[in-house]
């Protein structure tokens, strides 16, 4: 089955210039763990996610944070977050973005989505962002397939 029949073709994106405070209410409306960044004419230029911005947040805990204990109290934390908030998510994204083609296979998508664990990825048509498909596609897709999904775990 192809991609584009099991994809979301909600386009929520963000341009560059788009403030990490107005993209965390994006996130959080929208209950997405990251957001394709795109030009103007939906090219995908990057894609920043809820671990960039923390991250961005704060840049010198990212090594320590093996767990909660690393974290600055939860005041610093906002006001970390509170003095990027105006910053554009170009600063921040990542720029190597994994995409899927709209004809791609499910089976070939959900092995690079699990192989790399990807939670979300934009799919395009000719470069240009079409929808998004996401672990959860992926896994709501093969839990309807009555067949297929052993010949899938067995090529992994």
């Amino acid at each position: 089955m192809r991609v584009a029949e099991i994809m979301d073709r909600d386009l929520t994106a963000i341009l560059e210039t788009c403030p990490i405070g107005k993209a965390i209410r994006i996130l959080h409306i929208h209950r997405m763990s990251g957001l394709p960044v795109v030009d103007e004419e939906n090219h995908v230029t990057g894609f920043i996610s809820e671990k960039d911005i923390v991250k961005a947040a704060l840049p010198k805990y990212m090594n320590m944070l093996t767990d909660s204990s690393f974290l600055p109290d939860y005041g610093q934390f906002r006001k970390h977050l509170l003095d990027i908030s105006d910053e554009p998510v170009k600063r921040f994204m990542r720029t190597e973005v994994i995409t899927f083609n709209e004809d791609d296979s499910d089976f070939n998508v959900a092995s690079i989505v699990l192989k790399k664990n990807i939670k979300l990825a934009p799919v395009l048509r000719d470069g240009v962002m079409v929808g998004i498909i996401s672990r959860t596609h992926l896994l709501e897709h093969m839990l309807g397939m009555e067949e297929g999904v052993d010949t899938f775990i067995n090529e992994m």
